[in-house]
């Protein structure tokens, strides 16, 4: 799509809408080639809870209908494939409201320097405090629990993750 970039806030104003509908907001849109065709990506996610797993038949639902209403869209004049797909469930934590929305999530956060030994850490986010402006996660280190306080700008990285 070699407009896209003057269209993607089209986009995403029409597919917002319909992605409502089904409890699912964007978390990214994305255009890019794959085996000769373009590709318009709406990646989402749920609305309450970012790391929800998804409904199949939501997203299939919300595909079709986004589809519909791309259909006779000006900007979209060149054959493209829409995908409508989840973001997956390590998808990163990309700023500080992410972040927050993720309290009670299991996450992985790198940190720019170490904290209790470590800089990498993956447990529980337990809270953000507003007044101190600070996270606290819960992990076990050597199979003992442990808890520490951390500010977003101390964030390397941060992603949700999988507990085994």
């Amino acid at each position: 799509m070699k407009n896209f970039a003057s269209i993607k806030d089209e986009i995403q104003k029409i597919a917002e809408s319909i992605l409502k509908e089904y409890n699912l907001q964007i978390y990214e849109i994305n255009n890019f080639s794959d085996f000769e065709s373009d590709v318009l990506q709406i990646l989402v996610e749920d609305i309450a809870e970012p790391n929800k797993a998804l409904d199949f038949d939501s997203i299939i639902s919300s595909n079709e209908k986004l589809s519909d209403a791309l259909e006779n869209f000006p900007g979209l004049s060149e054959p493209y494939m829409l995908e409508v797909a989840s973001a997956g469930i390590e998808k990163p934590i990309r700023n500080k409201d992410e972040l927050v929305k993720a309290v009670n999530s299991y996450i992985h956060v790198k940190l720019n320097q170490e904290k209790n030994a470590s800089s990498e850490i993956e447990g529980i986010l337990l809270d953000f405090d507003v007044n101190k402006d600070t996270f606290r996660i819960t992990y076990f280190l050597k199979g003992q629990k442990k808890k520490v306080d951390f500010k977003y700008e101390q964030v390397k990285f941060a992603r949700y993750a999988v507990k085994f």
